[in-house]
């Protein structure tokens, strides 16, 4: 007898996050029955009771149980190397979807048979939009206008906008750079051709390097807000321990940095984006700890995150005046 192969598998990963994984849960069981689907949860070690009452609530979840924490990169790519779709769906457990939320993501890919990835509108839980659903190349001229907040002073600028994409409209269809992690569908060939998740980037800017690393093989990203979820930002396992999270995302930068753009950057340069991300990464640390110790609203991360950028923009812009005059 021929196994049936369902349209979607899904991937998501859990670490004490009950709370919201529930409503993530009962979200997928209201979606469109025309679209066949098969979940693996991989839970991280949770000692919530995750295991315990999706094995009696949610007998239709194929769970993995690791007997530690082995982070969300690990964990997703155990699911995806379980599934059988013709799509793949990473999804964070601190999502909600509608019932239509998955059959418009596949339904897209059908269309556009030069789509390999395409991921939804993302909304919080007050219905205001998350920018992080739409995204460019994180360049260093980009990622300083996003720390110094500069893209929101002048959205319309394709330049100091570029890292969220400010410029495109939030009600249109269009070819990204990125799409957010939370919600990111690919099909088969896409994996077949650029593999699985970058472990080394440890928990955090998997889903840029993954859309980037893509689009470097000729496939396009798209966001497609006819599909729309909620994401409740920050609730998901990997938040429960702020300092390892932010260890990890600053790591990240570092590494897509030193994949993508060393190699065609100057040794001046790198050691000033490395100063910066390590500013970055001591001003985020003391805020954390400000917050958590003192109880005050003070962010010490926006002088660091300045002081560091500024640095960067300075020789970022004294190398380009030495090329153009050189």
């Amino acid at each position: 007898m021929t196994e049936t192969v369902p349209d979607l598998s899904i991937a998501m990963v859990s670490l004490n996050c009950w709370g919201v994984l529930k409503d993530c849960l009962d979200s997928l069981r209201e979606s469109d029955p025309a679209l066949t689907h098969e979940l693996f949860l991989v839970d991280n070690g949770s000692t919530d009771g995750t295991r315990e009452k999706v094995r009696e609530q949610y007998p239709e979840v194929m769970l993995i149980e690791n007997a530690e924490n082995a982070g969300f990169l690990k964990g997703t790519n155990q699911g995806i190397r379980l599934s059988r779709g013709r799509f793949v769906l990473w999804l964070n457990p601190d999502t909600i979807l509608r019932p239509d939320s998955l059959k418009q993501m596949t339904d897209f890919l059908d269309a556009h048979p030069k789509a390999g990835i395409v991921g939804p509108k993302v909304l919080n839980a007050d219905g205001s939009f998350q920018p992080q659903c739409k995204r460019g190349m994180p360049t260093p001229a980009a990622s300083l206008a996003y720390y110094a907040k500069l893209d929101r002073v002048f959205p319309n600028n394709p330049t100091l906008g570029q890292y969220l994409l400010r410029n495109l409209p939030e009600d249109a269809a269009n070819q990204v750079d990125a799409v957010s992690g939370c919600c990111l569908m690919a099909r088969r060939e896409v994996i077949d051709d650029i593999g699985l998740l970058d472990e080394d980037l440890k928990q955090w800017g998997e889903d840029i390097e993954w859309c980037v690393r893509a689009k470097k093989h000729g496939w396009e990203v798209w966001y497609n807000p006819a599909s729309v979820i909620t994401h409740l930002k920050g609730k998901g396992g990997r938040h429960a321990v702020p300092y390892h999270v932010t260890k990890n995302m600053h790591h990240a930068m570092w590494v897509f940095y030193q994949k993508y753009f060393a190699a065609n950057s100057s040794p001046v340069t790198s050691a000033a984006v490395w100063t910066g991300i390590q500013g970055s990464l001591a001003g985020s640390l003391v805020r954390i700890w400000t917050q958590r110790n003192v109880v005050s609203k003070t962010s010490p991360a926006v002088r660091y995150g300045l002081l560091g950028g500024a640095i960067l923009f300075g020789l970022w812009a004294r190398r380009g005046f030495k090329e153009k005059t050189g």
